[in-house]
């Protein structure tokens, strides 16, 4: 596993409380959502590959009080050994119930598919569809056994509509989709949900990368029909708290009764598709 003496969590308090796991905690979405859950007072393990989690975007946000709440983690998850050796040794887990998994750890390699080489998908398969399947198929097993528990998994809306220069991003992204809604299925009997939070352009590291300076292209907004782009009709870019508002409710009680379901938040871009 690769995690280092200076990043590994501390032993869990005496009590202990149920736990949050969040991949692609580092920044972007998956920072968004650790601050409003660590602002809920829930126990988080913040898992990202990213080393030295106290150079982190996210630290710079975490205040004396969540930092009791706070447990990040460096964990390659493209290696099921290093997933195995986490769920079975590390202390934090051991007698804890695990309350939810947030899937947000994602990458974007843009190109043509006629370009596309072999490194190229198997890059992308292994972090945007076998990550989250490894890490939900880990999570659910203690789940059930536990006989409660909640997964929610970012997607995007570009798994739902073609994107030029997009294609193997976006066929990832379908596939972890559909897997959500088959293991959504399976685990139903056991009360355990599973939804999906699909975000549209949403002002993140990754999409900033796209851009050819540090403004956002007027097509995002406006749509280019060079590029067979429709625009967002709300005209303005989704923020990293839009899209973790959007998972804290599904992950909530007041989203008891949902499950199988997709949200999509990118301000009408894909016209409801």
């Amino acid at each position: 596993m690769n995690m280092n003496p200076s990043t590994e969590i501390p032993a869990a308090p005496s009590s202990r409380p149920d736990i949050v796991l969040v991949t692609g905690a580092a920044q972007g979405i998956g920072a968004a959502i650790c601050l409003k859950l660590l602002s809920q007072g829930k126990h988080i393990v913040g898992i990202d590959c990213q080393p030295d989690p106290q150079q982190w975007p996210i630290w710079q946000a975490l205040t004396d009080q969540f930092q009791p709440l706070w447990h990040p983690l460096v964990l390659d998850l493209t290696s099921l050994p290093a997933i195995s050796a986490f769920f079975s040794e590390h202390p934090l887990l051991q007698n804890s119930s695990i309350e939810a998994l947030v899937n947000a750890a994602g990458i974007l390699r843009m190109g043509t598919l006629l370009d596309a080489t072999l490194q190229d998908w198997q890059t992308s398969l292994q972090v945007n569809l076998m990550a989250p399947v490894l890490m939900s198929q880990a999570t659910a097993q203690r789940m059930v056994q536990q006989k409660f528990g909640t997964i929610v998994t970012v997607s995007s809306n570009a798994a739902r509509v073609p994107r030029q220069h997009m294609g193997i991003y976006a066929t990832t992204k379908a596939a972890l989709s559909h897997f959500c809604r088959n293991l959504a299925l399976e685990l139903a009997e056991h009360g355990i949900r599973c939804n999906v939070v699909s975000p549209g352009s949403t002002l993140t590291p990754m999409q900033k990368q796209l851009w050819p300076d540090d403004q956002p292209p007027a097509s995002i907004l406006q749509g280019n029909l060079a590029q067979y782009r429709t625009g967002i009709p709300l005209q303005q870019m989704a923020q990293p708290d839009d899209i973790a508002n959007a998972v804290l409710f599904l992950l909530s009680d007041q989203a008891r009764q949902i499950t199988l379901h997709e949200m999509v938040v990118d301000g009408g871009a894909t016209l409801g598709a």
